[in-house]
């Protein structure tokens, strides 16, 4: 869903984590979970986190938990950005969807 790239992925019985990777004009485009809750948190730099109807922009350590069913988006703001991503219960696969 979007362009970036997945350095790390773990997935454990509860939950699953990644770190995200994503460069400048990339991101996680617009999409949502039937069965799973994600949360953000950013590890370097900036982000613009589109969450249902609001906007956020996310600094080093800041968070934000989307809660499945919300359609959601994150894009660097300018040069490259990680961001941490978990995911209750473990994200499937096949559970992304893209936003209409």
């Amino acid at each position: 869903m979007g362009l970036y790239e997945i350095l790390s992925h773990v997935s454990m019985p509860e939950c699953s984590v990644r770190i995200i990777r994503m460069l400048e004009q990339e991101h996680v485009a617009a999409h949502y979970h039937e069965n799973c809750a994600q949360i953000y948190t950013v590890l370097e730099h900036e982000v613009e986190a589109r969450v249902g109807d609001h906007t956020l922009r996310l600094r080093p350590y800041e968070t934000v938990r989307i809660e499945k069913g919300v359609v959601h988006s994150v894009r660097t703001l300018r040069g490259e950005a990680l961001v941490l991503s978990l995911s209750i219960p473990p994200l499937d696969p096949d559970d992304q969807h893209p936003a209409e």
